[in-house]
């Protein structure tokens, strides 16, 4: 059955990908960017709307220790008027998340951990949970909850890690890998898969809270040893020796929840992604793009 679906943060990393999927699929897709303002005050008119993807957020974890207002703005505030939205639509909601477990007390990490704000990010992102779970008790309003921890894949900024250590080993200008700490280990996913699990939710209208990961964690030196393999010259790594405020160490996801639910699992095994954000960048001209690599939405 075909739907008017409305996402936020269209024009986003995660957004662009998800509706080109949901076009595929037939949907009539509405789509907020950031040209209509910012989502914790736009004004949400669109009409016919059923289901409601919302993904318009702040998400550069080190901005949200230098501008920790703006975080909240968006990302609370934001969840509280698309909830609005949805209560006069009678429309249901897939709130994008984020890994808000802060230090895990075991690994994989299970949905039933408790959250702990590691960052302000984080904190606005368990707000905006929050938000969502008392309008589904209140208002009625079917909400369903994913906690994503590292997707990747072609289009994403090169602020992030993987897409930023992809871009300095196809740089022609040799020289080292530069990276910050060398030891967090991160649960990678790549965005294909994390789209098929937001169409599984899409069509199984739940109202439960989900991780989505691949179950694994890897390490920054498992991550440029993996590149370099696909590269004819390989580069050696330096670090600044940079370390975040309340770094976490290593993280995987449980995600037996979405297997027993859902049907879904990760897929696109780490070695493919890569090879494919490679391929991507490589074809794609150094134009600064935060969507280099990524084909225009029309």
């Amino acid at each position: 059955m075909t739907e008017t679906i409305l996402v936020t943060g269209a024009d986003g990393f995660i957004g662009r990908h998800l509706v080109r999927a949901l076009a595929g699929q037939g949907h009539r897709v509405e789509r907020h960017t950031r040209q209509h303002g910012d989502i914790a005050h736009a004004s949400l008119s669109y009409g016919g709307v059923t289901h409601v993807f919302h993904l318009a957020a702040r998400t550069f974890v080190p901005d949200s220790w230098t501008h920790p207002l703006a975080f909240y703005e968006t990302n609370v505030l934001g969840t509280v008027n698309v909830l609005e939205f949805c209560r006069r639509q009678q429309a249901s909601m897939t709130l994008v998340s984020s890994y808000v477990y802060g230090a895990p007390q075991q690994l994989p990490v299970p949905e039933q951990h408790p959250a702990r704000a590691f960052n302000p990010y984080a904190h606005s992102k368990i707000l905006a949970e929050e938000a969502a779970r008392y309008y589904a008790e209140q208002f009625g309003i079917q909400a369903a909850i994913v906690r994503p921890f590292n997707v990747y894949g072609p289009g994403q900024s090169e602020r992030f890690l993987i897409p930023s250590l992809i871009r300095q080993a196809l740089s022609p200008q040799g020289g080292a890998i530069s990276i910050q700490d060398p030891r967090p280990k991160r649960d990678y996913l790549y965005v294909t898969d994390f789209i098929e699990l937001l169409l599984r939710l899409l069509e199984h209208r739940s109202s439960d809270t989900y991780n989505a990961g691949s179950g694994q964690s890897v390490s920054i030196h498992q991550l440029v040893d993996l590149i370099n393999s696909f590269l004819p010259v390989k580069k050696s790594i330096s670090s600044t020796g940079v370390v975040r405020q309340e770094e976490v160490l290593d993280v995987a996801a449980d995600v037996r929840k979405s297997w027993e639910q859902l049907h879904w699992k990760a897929t696109t095994s780490l070695e493919a992604g890569l090879r494919q954000m490679i391929d991507a960048m490589a074809a794609a001209p150094l134009d600064g793009s935060a969507r280099r690599g990524f084909p225009a939405v029309t």
